[in-house]
């Protein structure tokens, strides 16, 4: 207390300035370190991959067949989200067709988002929070680790969840975090309203559970307020602007992707949804009262002054709409832990706390209640923050001290940038995946010339980027039980596609539980079976059973 007394105008001005030299240090901060990153970024490379390395061919495969010409939804089933395909590709664009594009665009993305926080939250919060959650979210898009892992688990694994993430904070920013008087101006509401429904399209390119998270973030702010009506209205014709617009520049068709995502919707049962819900409602419940906390605070503080009595309630609904969106993602999404929603909950407390007046007679407990606000801030902000950070040490670590390795196999393919660790945690994953790779490259340089068309029906596909070799139409981009499976799952002649050859793992198990016995019935010939996977020749004569 006697520090606090002390230097109580020095914290105070550290945590809460809004001036002008203060968001100039912010941004100048900011800058440094977003562009420090993307240098890294860009210098590195693909990480030596020492995580979920099978999943980083899912992106690949979707923007290899964006590349040459092929339409999500419309060529292969897809229920996954399209747009980090779509970046993918930007980076393929700006350097080559490699893991390393998966990189590149991710970069661009970083700056423009960071960019976007740092507007939205200069004029809503402080300099200190301004730069804490731009470099937040600009970390949450460009950090090779899937949400939940440790921080050297190195990799591109769901890399939608990122996106996701980032795109609903903005938004949530937007709508929940109150401008500062002054700086909303007769436009900027109008602009903002227009942002919201560009990130609403943005989500769901994501993924469809973070769209239905962003639509619930609306209806909130409209029921208490948040949104006026005019500006709703804005914001749907927005969205429905930049949907069309970005359906007509992918060629999309609307009908195919609703297509696919009922299909996806179909694969769990709602009951199985809710279960996972409660499950990580009850997991992470003691966070909710730490969140309450902040804004019981901001009651008391407002007791201790000399105005009315705030009304508690519509803070803490939307303290809880924020958590009940994180763990619905939680349970909707294949992570462990790491809930970046949380952090944002905390900011909203943080900023309600700081817009009451300060007590005459108790200055001292007010700024502790700064202090205090801040810590539990800190409590659910720097554990990610921390990791992402360590997580690109680690990357840079592994690339620029050479602590990686490869296959030769792997080194004479386009994916020459498919680097491992060769002392990580998980060293026999790799292993594994390096030999299946491996498996798949040489089974196809054995029997197949380039100019022949062969689906690839594996839960990622990595070898026809690798080989440089057209995709055919047809297939899934991913195999997962997450988007197909017995209950629900595209007809077997789309996932045959028009090619003359396919190839599946070994003993075709995913398929064959799915389809049945109209994959049993089809009595493909096999050319070669090997460890990982088999080469099946298509007749043209093929008849396929009705499912």
């Amino acid at each position: 207390m006697f520090l606090l007394r002390q230097y109580q105008r020095q914290i105070d001005q550290f945590i809460c300035s809004r001036s002008r030299r203060a968001f100039l240090i912010a941004i100048g901060l900011l800058t440094t370190a977003v562009g420090s990153i993307g240098v890294l970024v860009f210098v590195i490379g693909a990480p030596a991959m020492n995580g979920f390395a099978g999943d980083v061919p899912i992106l690949l495969d979707g923007a290899w067949r964006i590349a040459n010409g092929q339409v999500p939804h419309r060529d292969f089933y897809n229920f996954l989200g399209d747009l980090p395909f779509y970046v993918t590709f930007l980076g393929m664009k700006i350097g080559r067709p490699c893991v390393s594009a998966i990189d590149y665009g991710n970069v661009v993305l970083m700056g423009a988002v960071s960019l976007a926080a740092i507007v939205l939250l200069c004029r809503r919060t402080t300099a200190l929070c301004t730069f804490l959650f731009s470099l937040f979210i600009a970390l949450l898009v460009v950090t090779p680790r899937s949400l939940g892992s440790p921080y050297d688990y190195t990799d591109h694994a769901m890399l939608y969840n990122r996106y996701g993430e980032a795109f609903v904070m903005l938004l949530g920013i937007v709508l929940f975090l109150p401008r500062k008087a002054g700086t909303a101006g007769r436009i900027w509401p109008w602009v903002e309203a227009v942002f919201a429904g560009l990130l609403l399209v943005a989500a769901l390119g994501s993924k469809m559970n973070y769209f239905a998270v962003g639509i619930g973030f609306v209806v909130a702010a409209c029921a208490f307020g948040r949104m006026k009506p005019a500006h709703l209205l804005v914001c749907l014709l927005s969205a429905g602007a930049f949907l069309a617009l970005a359906l007509a520049l992918t060629k999309i068709p609307f009908s195919a992707l609703l297509h696919d995502y009922r299909i996806m919707a179909g694969v769990q049962s709602f009951s199985a949804k809710m279960r996972g819900v409660a499950v990580q409602g009850i997991k992470n419940i003691l966070c909710l009262p730490v969140l309450f906390l902040l804004v019981w605070e901001t009651y008391q503080g407002q007791r201790e002054g000399q105005g009315p009595r705030p009304q508690l309630w519509p803070h803490f609904f939307v303290i809880t709409v924020i958590f009940g969106a994180a763990i619905l993602l939680l349970a909707t999404n294949a992570q462990i832990g790491e809930v970046p929603l949380l952090a944002f909950a905390a900011l909203y407390g943080f900023e309600v706390l700081l817009s009451q007046p300060a007590p005459a007679e108790t200055p001292v407990f007010h700024s502790a209640r700064h202090l205090g606000a801040l810590l539990l801030v800190l409590l659910f902000l720097l554990p990610s923050l921390v990791t992402s950070l360590k997580t690109l040490r680690f990357a840079a670590y592994a690339a620029l001290g050479r602590r990686s390795v490869s296959t030769a196999t792997i080194q004479s393919t386009r994916l020459n940038d498919f680097r491992f660790v060769f002392e990580g945690t998980r060293k026999m994953e790799m292993k594994d995946f390096m030999d299946s790779f491996d498996d798949g490259v040489q089974l196809l340089r054995r029997h197949l010339a380039s100019e022949t068309p062969v689906n690839i029906i594996v839960f990622a596909n990595p070898f026809q980027i690798a080989l440089g070799w057209l995709p055919p139409r047809g297939g899934s981009l991913c195999v997962a039980k997450e988007g197909i499976n017995r209950k629900s799952h595209p007809s077997l002649t789309r996932l045959l596609g028009d090619a003359p050859y396919i190839v599946t793992p070994h003993g075709c198990l995913e398929l064959k539980d799915i389809y049945g016995s109209a994959w049993e019935d089809l009595h493909l010939p096999v050319i070669e079976d090997t460890k990982y996977y088999t080469l099946f020749a298509v007749p043209k004569s093929l008849s396929i059973p009705s499912e």
